[in-house]
């Protein structure tokens, strides 16, 4: 008898090995790779956009509801239907059973398109609800974010951290473990120790001297040379107890009432609140049908248009402003929103606002829609991929980042600020927190991983079975659900 010689592999065998093997090594160095672009695009978007704010701080409110929406839109529009394209080109298609991520048209921008997730059309009353806690954010954010150094922003957005895991543990019934908490709680000391450095500021003695000198260098008869008399001034404007003072966007300080400011970061820390709760939603969303990240993002961004016209009487709100408080009424929109578009081409209305003609906030702001369409699809891969806490807690590491671009005029402007020694320990400590919370996985109420996803969908989240339950433990199978449209929306 013959031996038994060993079957030849044809070269479409060996080919289909090369790229199976090629693309389980892409896997497992995917999450590195969105994760270092979520990171550093996402720090950039936050220095960009705080630049363009600072130069329309009066318009900060109309900026947000009607310039930024569409922008935002429009340039998520873009560059999907040029990724789209360029896949078609290239032939690059998707599998059956993933038609969610096959290249199309305009079809495939579709408020009912069959590709917006593994299991076909999904209900847009889940877009025009994200959009809505979104747009919430981005409104009411937009007056007290002038206000606050970015390397302030970056502790009190770090709060969402907390908001997102209460809410996860509410509404997911998601099961943490001691790590998690202990990550958490890192975060939270962080907040403390970056606010904590401004509040106290420099010892009395120092800043009760340096006002005396400054008293006495204002005598001109003096032979005090021009550099010592700078050196003084710019001490004393520096030696400030308590919140951070005011910045203009051409680097001048602007004197603003204790009270004023106070408010305004209590605002800020409010808005965190739905930006919390809509991406813990969206965790349950994307997973729940493996739905489409960039068809969603798009979506979300295009209901921002509506709910930035619905939030169009904020600029109404008698907001404080640096030279006093927000005079816009329904009766004047019109002028406001002409000359909105005045300073944002970068020149002063009227000689009231001096903030505009700084620098030319339509230039940055093109760069800072850019970053922001990056981000965001990264933040929804993520959050798809691993979750919403993950995501959040990933975030940290981009105020950082952004927080030290902040430090340079290259990107901060004239109104960029050094970090203090207090500040950075504040970061580190929130890098530390990072590391800490990623020792182990985020468990459900069953104590299985919540990360990664299901081909046709996450049974766990659906409405019908609270997560943690076994996913066949009742009628509906994700795998045999032909749309879906079967999943309610809360």
């Amino acid at each position: 008898m013959a031996p038994h010689l060993p079957m030849e592999s044809s070269d479409s065998d060996i080919s289909d090995e090369g790229k199976s093997r090629w693309k389980g090594k892409l896997q497992r160095f995917l999450v590195p790779i969105v994760f270092i672009t979520y990171v550093i695009t996402k720090a950039l978007d936050r220095v960009f956009i705080y630049r363009v704010q600072k130069s329309m701080a009066h318009y900060s409110t109309i900026l947000m509801s009607i310039y930024w929406p569409p922008g935002i839109c429009l340039a998520c529009f873009s560059f999907l239907f040029l990724l789209n394209g360029s896949k078609s080109l290239l032939g690059m298609r998707g599998k059956d059973e993933m038609k969610a991520f096959q290249p199309l048209g305009l079809g495939w921008f579709s408020p009912i398109s069959e590709f917006a997730s593994a299991q076909g059309r999904v209900p847009q009353a889940w877009f025009a609800l994200i959009g809505f806690l979104d747009q919430i954010n981005a409104t009411f954010s937009a007056p007290p974010s002038v206000y606050i150094p970015v390397v302030l922003q970056t502790p009190l957005n770090n709060l969402v951290v907390f908001w997102v895991m209460l809410i996860s543990l509410i509404y997911l019934k998601m099961s943490f473990r001691t790590v998690h908490y202990a990550g958490v709680l890192l975060i939270l000391c962080s907040c403390i120790v970056g606010e904590l450095v401004e509040l106290q500021g420099p010892p009395d003695m120092v800043c009760n001297g340096l006002d005396t000198a400054q008293e006495i260098f204002q005598d001109d008869s003096l032979p005090i040379s021009q550099t010592a008399r700078w050196a003084v001034g710019n001490a004393t404007e520096k030696c400030v107890r308590g919140l951070p003072p005011y910045k203009g966007s051409d680097g001048r300080i602007i004197y603003v009432p204790f009270g004023t400011i106070a408010s305004m970061y209590l605002l800020f820390i409010g808005t965190v609140i739905p930006y919390a709760f809509v991406n813990v939603y969206k965790q349950k969303k994307l997973k729940q049908v493996n739905l489409d990240v960039a068809w969603a993002f798009f979506w979300q961004s295009a209901w921002q248009v509506l709910w930035g016209l619905v939030f169009i009487p904020a600029c109404w709100i008698p907001w404080p402003t640096p030279s006093g408080a927000n005079e816009a009424s329904f009766s004047t929109f019109g002028q406001d929103l002409a000359d909105s578009w005045t300073c944002f081409m970068g020149q002063n209305p009227n000689p009231k606002v001096t903030t505009c003609s700084a620098e030319p906030a339509w230039a940055w702001f093109s760069i800072y829609l850019l970053f922001n369409v990056f981000f965001n699809l990264c933040l929804m891969w993520l959050i798809k991929r691993m979750s919403s806490t993950w995501a959040a807690v990933g975030a940290i590491l981009c105020g950082n980042l952004g927080g030290f671009f902040s430090q340079f005029e290259l990107f901060g402007g004239k109104s960029a600020q050094p970090l203090s020694m207090e500040q950075w320990m504040a970061l580190i400590l929130s890098t530390i927190a990072m590391w800490v919370y990623n020792i182990e996985d985020e468990m459900d109420a069953n104590g299985r991983s919540v990360y990664g996803e299901v081909a046709r969908g996450d049974h766990r989240y659906d409405t019908k079975g609270d997560m943690g339950l076994d996913p066949d433990s009742d009628e509906f199978h994700s795998d045999n659900e032909p749309n879906a449209e079967d999943h309610t929306t809360l």
